[in-house]
């Protein structure tokens, strides 16, 4: 990027630090990209030194210069993302880097597409740039080290060569960030990225087994993706209609909230046979209807509404990026990312018996207990898309996911990918009003299979009852680590001085898996308590077997909250309402 002049001098010698150490989290890097903001933090320059902190780091680990290496980068609909993406790709080029440009001028791309692009080119890395479900002023990098997301150690090592890098760029007065001999050129890839994704998604949902077979053996190098695509097209043209449109018995709301996905989804679902009908498909970073957030009910309003007055079997909603999934079902019931995981374990465990699955410790005991049943392996394992990326490919997990609507396959290389996950789900519920259907003419019954087969589906979830996620804010990162180090050791402490009423989940090590996780064994119930990767807030989720039992959770932990000033019990609606009962109780106890 050229510089120079009094504006540019001005601005430099104002300038004591451009890396905000806070803006590299445990999986990737987010930070305040408004401009008018008073905490911006996502300047040009910052964009630029992260940009050649990547290529530092991707220098070990593809052990190849950037002159020989290939990037995959795209943005999503965020006003911010054009300017930050030019400034991160202007870097690369300037190293030399071959950038395959996924989002070229007014297009975007979901942090999925970007996924699988790394995939399709075998390249060294991607970024999206994305704010994922953050709002509008909020942006950031989701990144790659090949096809795999980085971890928090590979953040880390970011942030090292960004701090070094910085040092250096305010000491010449902005006049040395590294470069190359020769230009890195810019290749645009949208239109074959997109197709081939859409293909790709076609031959999974359509020829199940032989097209696992295929993306297995191109992700152990045996064939190139490219390849396995084409060969799934030519079995997939020659099958009868009938075989082809697997999901023509489905009406489908599909919620994209401006963000990424509706331009993806609506048609693969189409072209399977659905009948697919939109809410806010237009990308717009303005978000003007609702955030793309899939987690939070009041978001999910309208889709609740037009999948009732469409009739509709199901509703799907994605955040801005596509990689969280979220639903809705024909009585209005939300249904988030582990009950779409519980849904799923059956399906998936019916193709592969026997089957590693594993979650994030957030999610319900019914998950654990629907893979048992189903005789699959359970693995209870850190909440973050680095963390259960990771145990899968340690454990050779089929399947993967979280509480907040992050949905892995091994098939599809592990990526979180809300439109993927769609796919799968919406064959399972075709798949049951078949079954059903079937079933009611061998009784002789009209209509059979009917509209809310996604509410039946869902009955065997529901063996507990707790909270939703709660997302308490602290004053700042700092403060944060403190209050969670001490709630942290006093329920350790209540742990190890009274077994008899509480227990502490653990893996088979002994160790807490994420934060602390505690059994109430009186309340018959859990708590988990942990920090945050992405922000200064900490994380609650309760649950137990009865109503009672989940209250008398609920006011144990609030109550140890309530000892510190620099925590907010009052911006969470639910903790409000704990809060309440606290007071009311205490009043009554006068």
């Amino acid at each position: 990027m050229r510089r120079g002049g009094d504006a540019w001098e001005k601005r430099w010698s104002e300038m004591r630090e451009i890396i905000d150490e806070s803006t590299y989290r445990a999986n990737d890097i987010r930070g305040i990209a408004d401009e008018n903001h008073p905490k911006f933090q996502l300047s040009d320059e910052f964009c630029e030194i992260t940009a050649h902190a990547f290529v530092e780091m991707l220098r070990k680990y593809r052990r190849k210069e950037p002159e020989d290496m290939v990037i995959v980068i795209g943005k999503d609909v965020r006003l911010s993302s054009p300017r930050i993406k030019s400034a991160f790709e202007s870097a690369l080029m300037q190293r030399g880097v071959r950038v395959v440009d996924i989002a070229p001028s007014n297009k975007v791309s979901s942090t999925p597409l970007m996924y699988f692009a790394t995939w399709l080119f075998n390249a060294d890395g991607g970024v999206e740039v994305t704010g994922s479900h953050l709002p509008k002023e909020w942006n950031g990098f989701k990144l790659c080290v090949g096809s795999e997301s980085t971890t928090e150690m590979h953040i880390k090592e970011m942030l090292r060569h960004a701090k070094r890098i910085e040092e250096e760029f305010l000491r010449t007065g902005g006049s040395s960030l590294p470069s190359a001999a020769r230009k890195g050129e810019k290749v645009d890839a949208a239109e074959e990225v997109f197709k081939k994704y859409h293909d790709m998604i076609v031959a999974n949902v359509v020829l199940r087994s032989k097209w696992e077979e295929l993306a297995l053996k191109s992700l152990a190098g045996e064939i190139s993706l490219s390849d396995a695509i084409e060969t799934a097209n030519e079995i997939v043209e020659r099958l009868p209609a009938e075989e082809r449109f697997p999901l023509e018995a489905l009406n489908v709301v599909y919620d994209a909230g401006n963000g990424t996905t509706g331009i993806i989804a609506p048609q693969i679902f189409r072209d399977l046979g659905a009948k697919v009908f939109c809410l806010y498909c237009e990308p717009d970073g303005n978000f003007p209807h609702h955030l793309p957030d899939p987690t939070i009910p009041r978001f999910l309003a309208d889709l609740r509404s037009e999948v009732q007055r469409r009739n509709a079997h199901i509703g799907l909603s994605s955040d801005a990026d596509g990689d969280r999934a979220g639903a809705v079902s024909p009585s209005g019931r939300l249904i988030i990312g582990e009950q779409i995981l519980a849904l799923l374990c059956k399906q998936i465990l019916r193709e592969k018996p026997n089957a590693t699955i594993v979650y994030d410790t957030k999610c319900s005991d019914a998950i654990r207990e629907i893979i048992l049943e189903n005789g699959g392996v359970p693995v209870e394992w850190k909440t973050g898309f680095s963390f259960i990326k990771a145990k899968m490919a340690e454990l050779d997990a089929v399947a993967g996911g979280e509480m907040s609507g992050h949905v892995y396959f091994k098939k599809n290389n592990r990526a979180d990918d809300a439109v993927f996950a769609f796919s799968e789900l919406l064959l399972l519920v075709a798949r049951e009003i078949e079954k059903r259907g079937k079933a009611g003419e061998e009784a002789g019954e009209e209509g059979a299979g009917g509209e809310n087969v996604v509410d039946a589906l869902l009955a065997d979830f529901f063996r507990y009852v707790n909270t939703p996620e709660l997302r308490v804010p602290v004053v700042s990162d700092e403060e944060k680590n403190r209050v969670c180090d001490s709630v942290e050791a006093y329920f350790r402490e209540l742990a190890e001085k009274h077994p008899e009423k509480y227990r502490r989940r653990t893996d088979p090590q002994g160790r807490d898996i994420d934060g602390v996780k505690i059994d109430f064994i009186d309340a018959n119930g859990w708590a988990l308590i942990r920090r945050s990767n992405t922000s200064p807030v900490i994380i609650l989720r309760m649950e137990a077997k009865s109503e009672v039992g989940l209250q008398e959770i609920e006011d144990e932990v609030i109550k140890k909250f309530m000892e510190f000033e620099t925590v907010d019990l009052n911006a969470d609606d639910y903790v409000r309402g704990i809060l309440k009962r606290l007071q009311n109780s205490s009043k009554q106890n006068k």
